[in-house]
C-alpha cells in the first residue's frame, strides 16, 4: 500500500501530503468509477460480439454510431427505474443481496497488481484470497434467490448452490500448479517470476491443462453460458434474479461483468505474464517497484521516463491480456448451447477435477526433479 500512495502522490504532485485515509478513499473512488465504466463498454462490447456470431443487425445500428450510446441509455434506464419489492419477500435480505453479490468481487480487485506497485493490497494470501472471497458472491446469489418468495427465483438459487462446488474444486486445483512453481501465493511474485523465467503457459506440458480446467471453471464462476444455470432465462425467467428491478437488478449484471474481469486478470497473471511480454522486450518486465524505490532513498518515485513507460505500459499489456480473455467468454456465449445440471456437474467432479490433479502431481514431479522447458 506505501507504493501505492507514492504513486498517487507522484501523480497529484502532493508527494508527502497525500494520507493513507484519502489514499484508501481515492482507491475506492477510482475503482467504483473503473468498474462502471468497464461494464458499460463490457455490455456495448458483448452485444457487439453477438451480433457479429450470429449476424444481429439491431447493436450495429441502434444507439448512435456503432451502437454506443445504448448502453448509457440502459444505465439511465435502470437508474430511474422503480424498485420494486415483492410483497411476500423477505424484505431485509431481498435489500442486501445484491450488495452482498457485488461486494464479493469487487473486494478481489484490491489484490489486483495492475503494474509495479499499482496495487491496493499486497497480501502474501492473495490467491487464496481471491478463492476465498469468491464464495461471499454465492452466498449473495442464493440469499437474493429465497428472499424474492418465487419459485423461479429459488430454482435458480439452488442450481447455483449445486454447481458451485463442482467448479470450485477444479478451479482452486488448477491454481496449485503456478503456485508449486513460483512459491508463492502472492500476485506481484508471479510477475516478478514471469518477468525473470518467461510465462508459465510454457513452463512444463501441464500448464496448459491447468489454464485451460481453471478457465472453464471460472466460466462457471462467473455464470456465463454454457454454465448459465442459474438465470437460464428460457426455463427460469431470469433465475435468481427474477424479481428484482431498477439499480438492484443493475448489480447483478455489474457483478457478473467484474467477475468475468477478474478471472481474466488471474488467468492473465498466473499463467500468461501478467504485465511482461512474452521475451522480455525492453524494460516492460522489470518488476522494480515503487517501494524499492521509495527505500533505496530516491527522492522521486517515478524516476525518468523509462519508469513512467515501464508501468503504463505494463498496465497496458495487462488489460490486452484481460479484454483478449473476456472476448473469449463472450464468443463462447454465444457459440454454445447451455449444458444441463447433471452435465455441469459430472464435467466438474469427473473430469476438471481428475485433470486438475494431474497437473498438480507432474508440476510437482517437474520441480522436484528439476525439470522443465524453461529455466528455473
Amino acid at each position: 500500500m506505501n507504493a501505492l500512495v507514492a504513486f498517487l502522490s507522484d501523480l497529484t504532485g502532493l508527494e508527502g501530503v497525500l494520507p493513507l485515509s484519502m489514499a484508501y478513499a481515492v482507491c475506492i473512488g477510482s475503482l467504483l468509477g473503473f468498474i462502471t465504466v468497464y461494464a458499460m463498454f463490457a455490455i456495448w462490447m458483448e452485444r457487439k460480439v453477438a451480433a457479429h456470431m450470429q449476424v444481429r443487425y439491431g447493436p450495429m445500428e441502434t444507439g448512435g454510431w456503432h451502437g454506443w450510446a445504448q448502453s448509457v441509455a440502459d444505465a439511465l434506464k435502470l437508474l430511474f427505474k422503480e424498485d420494486i419489492f415483492p410483497s411476500q419477500a423477505n424484505k431485509f435480505l431481498f435489500a442486501i443481496a445484491p450488495a452482498v453479490v457485488f461486494c464479493g468481487v469487487f473486494a478481489g480487485f484490491i489484490v489486483i497488481p495492475f503494474a509495479a506497485g499499482i496495487q491496493i493490497a499486497s497480501l502474501n494470501l492473495g490467491v487464496f484470497f481471491l478463492i476465498s472471497i469468491a464464495a461471499v458472491e454465492v452466498i449473495g446469489v442464493i440469499m437474493a434467490g429465497w428472499a424474492s418468495n418465487s419459485k423461479y427465483s429459488l430454482f435458480g438459487a439452488v442450481r447455483e448452490a449445486a454447481q458451485v462446488v463442482s467448479y470450485e474444486l477444479p478451479s482452486a486445483t488448477a491454481l496449485i500448479g503456478p503456485i508449486l512453481i513460483v512459491g508463492s501465493f502472492q500476485l506481484g511474485d508471479f510477475n516478478t517470476y514471469q518477468a525473470n523465467h518467461g510465462w508459465l503457459i510454457l513452463h512444463n506440458p501441464f500448464m496448459p491443462v491447468a489454464a485451460l480446467c481453471f478457465f472453464i471453471s471460472s466460466l462457471a464462476g462467473c455464470k456465463r453460458a454454457p454454465f448459465d444455470l442459474p438465470e437460464a432465462e428460457s426455463e427460469l425467467v431470469s433465475g435468481f434474479h427474477t424479481e428484482y428491478s431498477g439499480m438492484r437488478f443493475s448489480f447483478f449484471f455489474l457483478e457478473e461483468y467484474a467477475s468475468m474481469f477478474v478471472a481474466s486478470v488471474l488467468m492473465a497473471t498466473l499463467f500468461f505474464g501478467g504485465t511482461t511480454l512474452p521475451f522480455n522486450i525492453g524494460d516492460i518486465g522489470n518488476w522494480a517497484t515503487y517501494a524499492e524505490r521509495a527505500a533505496a532513498g530516491e527522492p522521486s518515485v517515478i524516476s525518468g521516463i523509462g519508469d513512467f513507460l515501464r508501468t503504463h505500459l505494463g498496465i497496458v499489456v495487462l488489460l490486452l491480456k484481460t479484454f483478449f480473455f473476456i472476448f473469449i467468454q463472450m464468443w463462447l456465449r454465444w457459440t454454445l448451447p447451455r449444458l444441463r445440471v447433471d452435465q455441469v456437474m459430472a464435467l466438474g467432479y469427473k473430469y476438471l477435477l481428475p485433470w486438475g490433479l494431474v497437473t498438480v502431481i507432474g508440476t510437482a514431479c517437474f520441480e522436484a526433479f528439476g525439470w522443465g522447458w524453461l529455466p528455473h
